[in-house]
């Protein structure tokens, strides 16, 4: 009898061995128990007490290295706050992706409304979105992650400085800008902007060995079906990811062993897998 040969989308669609939720290892997953990082966390809520009286948070800086939690303790935190808040509205924006004013307004505007128009430009966002926040009293927060990769200068100055002076213009607006830098030298800004930005910085420092065995294992353990992989590998990937100092390293190390585990019909992972 002759065997049908898998085709490409039999492949696809086969039921895996090895990954019982495999969101857990994209850089898009928020843990609901958020490890290592509370002291951030509870830093930034302390700088946000105004919320409560109808105000902005101070604006802020969360600065580290790579893969030292930054962007989601800022995703962590805009959950929480959400939750809290019914009048709080966030946004988030990585400058990796959208490095202009234009392009910056134009997804704080899509957020909003949940609309694109491509023939507004920056007068007409800025506009529109400052009197959606005036009417309904919202306060908006705005994340800037990696915000040293706005294309230049001048449009970092200029981005930052029509947010943060809106009020001048809209005096009930009340904005907030929270910006992530994995840089050593951070942009300067401008006189006008830098007087009125006085970001509060937080700081992200790596994470110790132990520390990062404990994250990893976390994901395993939410990731994975039981006894796909062993301590031992695990202690092998964290020692890794803790000496090139990136925990994303480590994750995604995870996940590409799953995968090609998973590609070979096994049901354990093994150290070939990891190469």
């Amino acid at each position: 009898m002759r065997i049908r040969q898998k085709t490409i989308f039999d492949v696809i669609e086969e039921e895996g061995t090895i990954f019982k939720d495999k969101s857990v290892f994209t850089t898009e997953y928020i843990p609901e128990i958020y490890q290592y990082r509370d002291h951030q966390l509870d830093s930034m809520a302390f700088h946000s007490r105004k919320v409560k009286s109808g105000y902005a948070p101070y604006n802020m800086l969360l600065k580290g290295t790579n893969a030292t939690g930054k962007t989601t303790t800022l995703k962590k935190y805009f959950q929480l706050i959400k939750e809290a808040y019914s009048n709080v509205f966030t946004v988030y924006i990585n400058c990796k992706i959208h490095r202009t004013e234009y392009q910056i307004f134009s997804e704080v505007y899509k957020t909003l409304f949940h609309e694109d128009i491509a023939t507004l430009n920056t007068y007409n966002f800025y506009n529109r979105i400052m009197d959606y926040l005036t009417e309904n009293k919202i306060i908006l927060i705005l994340g800037l992650d990696e915000f040293d990769n706005i294309k230049n200068s001048i449009e970092l100055n200029r981005t930052l400085y029509d947010f943060l002076r809106a009020h001048e213009e809209y005096p009930d607006v009340q904005i907030s800008v929270i910006t992530v830098s994995s840089s050593k030298n951070i942009t300067a800004t401008d006189l006008n902007v830098s007087t009125i930005h006085l970001p509060i910085e937080i700081g992200f420092p790596f994470y110790t060995q132990q520390e990062v065995y404990s994250i990893l294992k976390q994901r395993v353990d939410l990731g994975f079906y039981p006894g796909v992989i062993s301590e031992d590998l695990i202690a092998y990937i964290s020692e890794r990811a803790y000496r090139l100092g990136n925990l994303r390293i480590g994750i995604k190390k995870l996940e590409h062993a799953g995968d090609r585990a998973e590609y070979k019909g096994h049901y354990k992972i093994e150290k070939a897998d990891l190469m």
